[in-house]
């Protein structure tokens, strides 16, 4: 939105513009109090609840933010904000497996969205972390390692791994798939994917 418009809702004591601005401005705990204070008036008010659970979650509050975006989903099922974050906070917490849920979901939702929001590393969380959603070398061991025992295969499942570079958990994720049918775009990003591996090992 525009941050000249968001600043004339403001001054017309839009309350959401006005929390939208603290947050902007990173000042998380006046945007949480704010939020608090309106929603107990207006508790339909979603785009004040997601900037609230987005500010519980920058102030590392997770549990807290994960709460209220439960809430938002309650009402908007297809909220893209929460299902990233949501991701995000699964992610952190080592739950892949619901972590890639919210992705797909996401994606779902918003298939030709270019980025997803994801930690691979834990550090304070001070900021939103972002990977992008585009081909790149393999990961770390230790990233991989978390995302290997992800209890469910789909096509969009592989599409994720393989557009943050975990081109063999995608491999794994397609061959699965080609096993189970004969889908021939799956046939085709096997043969990508193992072209690309195949050029990575000349390189070596």
């Amino acid at each position: 939105m525009n941050s000249n418009l968001i600043s004339e809702l403001s001054a017309k004591g839009y309350w959401p513009a006005l929390a939208w601005e603290y947050f902007q401005e990173k000042k998380f705990s006046r945007a949480i109090e704010l939020c608090r204070l309106r929603l107990a008036e207006y508790p339909e008010m979603i785009s004040g609840r997601t900037i609230m659970a987005r500010a519980l979650f920058h102030t590392g509050q997770l549990e807290l933010s994960q709460q209220e975006f439960y809430r938002v989903l309650e009402k908007d099922p297809d909220n893209l904000v929460a299902l990233k974050y949501l991701g995000d906070i699964k992610f952190n917490s080592g739950d892949s497996a619901s972590a890639f849920s919210y992705y797909e979901r996401f994606l779902q939702a918003a298939p030709d969205f270019s980025a997803l929001a994801s930690a691979t590393t834990d550090r304070p969380v001070t900021a939103t972390k972002i990977i992008m959603l585009r081909k790149g070398e393999d990961k770390r061991e230790t990233a991989e390692e978390k995302l290997r025992d992800i209890p469910f295969r789909t096509e969009t499942l592989g599409n994720l791994l393989m557009a943050q570079g975990y081109y063999r958990l995608a491999l794994k994720v397609f061959n699965e798939l080609a096993e189970a049918g004969g889908n021939p775009r799956i046939s085709e990003k096997i043969e990508v994917i193992e072209a690309s591996l195949s050029k990575d090992k000349k390189n070596v």
